[in-house]
């Protein structure tokens, strides 16, 4: 018994085709239906709590993360019913993941106004109170962060590498060939919001100083 464990534990035969979608989809499932339990930091004086199902907002952001990694042959489509359920999966793996990044559902709705006022407000503009608002929507953002690492705790390591455990099955990549790829699709627009960001700090600090 032991040597057959020690001997399935050491094959380095790669898994069948069918196996490595079994696989992914049930790792998808377990990152995804986390984002419907409810976590709690025990604190001192009282007690904070963390839930980041998708919502309207979130879903749609991750509408505009996964089609460009379809686009490019990350993800895999080819009308089938595993590409149907993938899909379904991953679409929510990244909409819940975007709800948690804006602060979970408890927190989300003041990051969200400050997001949108500070976009607005560039997008206008008024660059001197738009750099102000990013300050203030970045500062939301790490504080709700620090609050959910903190109510997660290792539940946070098992809902982000169960994902990306499914997300790389999926692909057929490696890590680093998912992570490269994932990284050269959005390093350009990633790094026109960050111009944007800083041009407005920056003015916003040269208007009051």
């Amino acid at each position: 018994m032991i040597k057959k464990f020690k001997k399935a534990i050491a094959d380095d035969n790669a898994l069948d085709s069918e196996t490595l979608k079994f696989l992914s989809l049930l790792f998808l499932l377990i990152s995804g239906a986390m984002s419907f339990l409810k976590y709690t930091q025990i604190g001192w004086l009282w007690d904070s709590s963390l839930t980041f199902k998708p919502g309207f907002i979130s879903t749609i952001f991750a509408l505009f993360l996964i089609a460009p990694l379809y686009i490019r042959g990350i993800l895999k489509w080819n009308k089938s019913i595993f590409s149907l359920l993938s899909l379904i999966l991953i679409l929510l793996v990244f909409s819940s993941f975007s709800e948690l990044a804006i602060g979970g559902n408890e927190n989300n709705k003041i990051v969200i106004a400050l997001l949108v006022t500070s976009v607005v407000l560039s997008w206008l503009g008024i660059r001197a109170v738009a750099g102000a608002s990013w300050v203030l929507a970045l500062a939301a953002a790490i504080y709700s962060s620090i609050e959910n690492n903190m109510a997660m705790g290792f539940y946070g390591f098992v809902y982000v590498g169960s994902g990306f455990i499914g997300i790389v099955l999926h692909s057929g990549l490696n890590p680093g060939e998912l992570f490269e790829g994932i990284k050269s699709e959005y390093s350009n627009t990633s790094s026109r919001a960050a111009d944007v960001v800083n041009s407005d700090i920056n003015t916003t600090v040269d208007k009051f100083t």
